[in-house]
């Protein structure tokens, strides 16, 4: 499955027949294309849609799911579509749909996670599951998604990356914040099962989409899932986020030259700069070292001296201009956030 890097492509959800044919006609073209030569395509389309507003569109339901077979048939791949429930799953595989994911509403509950995996299918070898993150950065509720399912006899199963919602405590241009760092610490723990990104959500707006993707493919990422619509500022659901199938070619053309340049890269210089790093990081650990030292020692003052081991006041200043310093100089202050609350905590600990 790591051969080819898989595409996910399709809208946010199916509307009506005439849009998957006429969108399922125009993707048959660019799939075909020289630069999406190096991906295996899946077509995708929501059907039930787990909106968080009750007045928003809720997806066509089961009646889209002819829509969807006859619109991946005219492409030539396999389609896929979002379960939540047992009865989309047996409704969908009835219809012969044989690629689910699960969205990350439902990674988030591991009741439901579960109620899926355990519901009876025919033939479980022929089912690829693709697990999104949760919405919440909790790794161990991803994993234990894949888990559930490989528990219940499931072996084709990919996981999809698509960014955190952090709400008001980030300052992210995106809809959803990548943090990479936790689809790296899951690639690390299961370097087995594909991992893909799902630029489109973490996105938020058609004119970062590209920027996500090839992201995701420079740091290795093993495809994507990106959404497509024949007329985007018409969807009934994430009309921003989606592309055209004329964008999509053009992303697919960026996406080809990164790799181009990835397969001539120099193995030479590669190697320089990752020594480089090493020394860097050995570097770093020697500080944080010192710096444990030192709050050990901050730690022993305030026991003498009859003070508190949390001050409030003085993190919240620490903490701002660490973050003015990151987003002056190209890093995320979220990512900044995240650094200085693991360094405080240790450093309170040491203090302790």
């Amino acid at each position: 499955m790591k051969s080819r890097k898989i595409l996910i492509v399709g809208p946010c959800a199916a509307e009506s027949a005439m849009q998957m044919q006429t969108l399922a006609r125009s993707l048959a073209d660019v799939l075909q294309s020289e630069s999406a030569a190096s991906f295996q395509p899946v077509f995708r389309a929501g059907l039930w849609k787990p909106r968080s507003q009750p007045s928003s569109f809720q997806g066509v339901g089961a009646e889209g799911l002819s829509w969807l077979a006859e619109a991946a048939a005219l492409i030539g791949c396999p389609a896929a579509t979002e379960v939540a429930q047992p009865e989309h799953l047996s409704a969908a595989y009835d219809a012969g749909i044989r690629h689910f994911w699960i969205g990350a509403r439902t990674t988030s509950n591991p009741f439901m996670v579960e109620a899926l995996a355990a519901a009876p299918v025919a033939d479980k070898q022929d089912v690829t599951w693709y697990v999104k993150n949760p919405t919440s950065p909790d790794i161990s509720l991803w994993c234990g998604a894949i888990e559930r399912l490989k528990d219940n006899g499931y072996q084709h199963i990919c996981a999809i990356h698509r960014g955190f919602a952090l709400g008001e405590h980030t300052t992210s241009k995106y809809r959803n914040t990548p943090i990479w760092s936790v689809a790296i610490e899951f690639r690390r723990r299961y370097p087995d099962v594909p991992l893909l990104t799902d630029a489109s959500h973490i996105a938020g707006h058609s004119e970062r989409v590209a920027e996500v993707a090839e992201q995701a493919i420079r740091m290795g990422m093993d495809g994507l899932m990106i959404e497509v619509h024949p007329a985007p500022s018409e969807a009934l659901s994430d009309a921003e986020q989606q592309l055209t199938p004329e964008s999509l070619n053009l992303l697919l053309q960026r996406i080809a030259l990164v790799t181009a340049d990835a397969q001539t890269g120099e193995s030479a210089e590669l190697a320089t700069l990752r020594q480089q790093m090493d020394e860097t990081d050995d570097e770093l650990w020697a500080l944080l070292n010192k710096r444990m030292d030192i709050s050990r020692q901050i730690g022993e003052y305030k026991r003498r001296h009859g003070m508190t081991i949390l001050q409030q006041a003085r993190y919240d200043e620490l903490l701002n201009r660490r973050m003015q310093w990151a987003a002056e100089h190209g890093i995320a202050p979220e990512a900044a956030k995240q650094i200085m609350d693991i360094i405080h905590e240790q450093s309170v600990l040491k203090q302790i």
